[in-house]
């Protein structure tokens, strides 16, 4: 006779026993995914590189812009602009720095919109080391056009700025090359929990390079602006090396589309290419994922500009540096470096614990996530806005603790609807077009609509299931559920039907979920109502 008590007391004992030892089989498996990547590093020290000289030079450049602008208007006048003490030449010189500011961010902006879409299929169509290529070299071009502007000798107009903005947003600027190593993990990890752990230790190797930016840069402060990027192009040139000797041309993937073929011509090519980027967001698809898609790239836009604009930009650097205001902060690169070097290390403290705690113990949603890295990140805005003391500004950078959590978040929410085929796993590549810091409550909401329906639809992971009571499952084997077969005893005895494929199964089943729960829609911001209709559709 079959002992079912000491079964279930053995399955209890188990359960106990994995509970207890579930947090440090948890850290082991992250640890263990830390170590592979550093002994066998891919993208991270590219991120690295770059992002160390980007920060160090763009920490010495900001005084010196604001500088020039105001030599530029106030030359040969009794001004001083260094620093500022009138104000109303500093109003005018903020008011000038914005204009310009304008200028060169649509200068490369407008470009880059086109240029990211078609690179990006071009990147998910043949490799990735050529993408990432072009984004290093973007910023170089963008960064050579400040060290003629701030260089004694040459001395060139503002204007100059502009053009080499053009010529870097052709290429996708600097935006692409976190994008495209995103993309480049996404190629060569199965998992999406391994993906997630992985593009976080990506971006923290992105923040680290910052902290190590932005602080050498305060605690060199003194050094001219020209010999700071001199340094920034220097470690440009070892990026591009890494790139060229240590990237393969193509990831590893099975799923890989085929390249066109060689008798197209260039323009045929690129209007393919800029096709396939397009129809990567219009493109029917199960359920409401198409909104999720679009959702979620206005996330990560929103809360990806806010970050950048709020650490390192010609608008921070106007709000720091502002004097002859009451309550302004009277800042320097001294003091926006250090500033800027405890928000990085803070970010990583949030996206090491942030990963530990809701992804390993809490098992949240990756929406769930989300939703707290856009919370994390208005919180620091509002703060920033309302800052008129020092320690306000150190109190907005804690605010801002699980920010760095919004990129793996969404690489691995977004994989889920790109993992067949490959040329939609860029599909949130979308660089931004407005910096409304204001607007991420909105988003927010928007975040929190996809994080409702996704769990509603059965997208991204749930939580472990509880193991099955041992003696009700041995007390069910040979036996059939008479509910499972319900369907098939009321259809009539026909010739039996042409074999399925797991495709047009899986939308077969999609089709039916969705008539059963009433979720189809028939606007474009919705579902299709059938999606046997449409075999090009992609199901995951």
């Amino acid at each position: 006779m079959f002992n079912y008590r000491f079964v279930d007391e053995q399955m209890e004992a188990g359960e106990e026993n994995a509970k207890k030892n579930a947090p440090l089989r948890t850290i082991i498996n992250v640890l263990d995914i830390f170590i592979d990547a550093v002994r066998h590093p891919s993208v991270e020290p590219i991120i690295f590189l770059v992002y160390i000289g980007w920060t160090f030079s763009s920490t010495l450049q900001s005084p010196a812009f604001y500088r020039r602008v105001c030599e530029t208007y106030y030359d040969g006048t009794n001004t001083s602009c260094s620093p500022i003490t009138d104000p109303t030449v500093e109003d005018e010189v903020q008011k000038h720095n914005a204009e310009w500011s304008l200028y060169t961010s649509l200068a490369y902006l407008i470009p880059a919109v086109f240029a990211d879409t078609i690179i990006g299929a071009y990147c998910d169509r043949r490799d990735r080391k050529v993408v990432i290529m072009l984004g290093i070299v973007g910023i170089t071009i963008s960064e050579f056009g400040f060290l003629l502007l701030f260089s004694e000798l040459v001395h060139t107009p503002l204007w100059s700025t502009i053009l080499f903005g053009v010529f870097a947003g052709c290429t996708g600027f600097v935006a692409m090359i976190p994008v495209s190593c995103n993309a480049y993990l996404a190629d060569i990890t199965e998992e999406n929990d391994t993906l997630m752990i992985r593009s976080g230790i990506f971006t923290i190797a992105q923040l680290l390079a910052s902290v190590i930016g932005t602080v050498v840069a305060a605690a060199v402060n003194w050094l001219p602006v020209t010999i700071a990027i001199n340094v920034e192009l220097g470690l440009f040139a070892i990026a591009i090396i890494y790139v060229l000797r240590r990237i393969p041309r193509k990831a590893e993937s099975e799923d890989r589309a085929p390249t066109l073929s060689k008798k197209k011509g260039f323009l045929s090519e690129l209007k393919q290419l800029l096709k396939e980027g397009a129809y990567s967001y219009v493109k029917k698809r199960p359920g409401h994922q198409r909104a999720f898609i679009f959702a979620t790239v206005i996330a990560l836009m929103i809360t990806n500009m806010t970050s950048v604009e709020t650490r390192i930009s010609v608008v921070m650097n106007s709000y720091v540096f502002r004097r002859t205001d009451k309550g302004s902060l009277q800042w320097d690169q001294e003091d926006l470096g250090y500033w800027n070097g405890s928000g990085y290390l803070i970010v990583i403290a949030g996206t090491l614990i942030g990963m530990y705690l809701f992804k390993q113990v809490l098992h949240c949603r990756q929406t769930t996530v989300i939703l707290i890295a856009i919370a994390s990140t208005t919180i620091r805005t509002l703060v920033i806005a309302l800052a008129s003391e020092r320690w306000h500004m150190y109190v907005a950078n804690a605010c801002g603790l699980f920010a760095g959590l919004i990129h793996p978040a969404v690489v691995s929410f977004m994989a889920q609807f790109a993992r067949r085929p490959k040329s939609e796993q860029a599909a949130w590549r979308l660089e931004p077009t407005l910096r409304p810091a204001g607007v991420q409550v909105m988003v927010w909401l928007l975040m929190l609509w996809v994080h409702i329906k996704s769990i509603m639809e059965g997208v991204s992971d749930r939580r472990p299931q509880p193991p099955r009571d041992i003696r009700k499952a041995i007390s069910m084997i040979g036996t059939e559920n008479p509910a499972t077969y319900e369907s098939e005893e009321t259809e009539p005895k026909t010739a039996p039907k042409k074999k399925m494929s797991i495709y047009d199964h899986a939308l077969e089943r999609v089709a039916e979920i969705q008539k059963r729960n009433s979720r189809i829609d028939e606007n474009w911001w919705g579902s299709y109502q059938k999606p046997a209709k449409y075999p090009q559709g992609s199901f995951y």
